[in-house]
């Protein structure tokens, strides 16, 4: 497993969570006492987490270790390329209603 896909699947978490939650970055930073500019590539895989911001996630949030590191799993990590997470992300960047369309088409495809 490369240290490129460990960083995108653990940015994917992240920002999954976050959004999940309907933090704004500025927001969340606040709760985990970190810089927008940090949590941004964090998010987008450009960076880790360091250890204070792994223990400020746990702590002052609801995520667990678990869910943060549970894609370690030999199994998870092999069915993955680091082409799907880049997918993901592009994905969780877009606006609901674009979305929705992205999905009715990829369903089209299956036709």
């Amino acid at each position: 497993m490369d240290s490129d896909y460990i960083k995108s699947k653990l940015g994917l978490k992240i920002k999954s969570y976050r959004k999940s939650k309907r933090f704004s970055q500025d927001t969340f930073c606040s709760y985990i006492d970190l810089e927008q500019k940090n949590l941004s590539n964090i998010e987008n895989g450009k960076a880790y987490p360091d250890i204070k911001t792994l223990i400020n996630l746990v702590k002052n949030t609801d995520i667990t270790p678990e869910y943060l590191l549970g894609f370690l799993k030999e199994t998870e990590a092999s069915e993955y390329t680091s082409i799907d997470f880049e997918i993901l992300n592009l994905i969780i960047n877009l606006p609901d209603s674009t979305k929705e369309h992205f999905l009715a088409f990829l369903k089209s495809l299956k036709k």
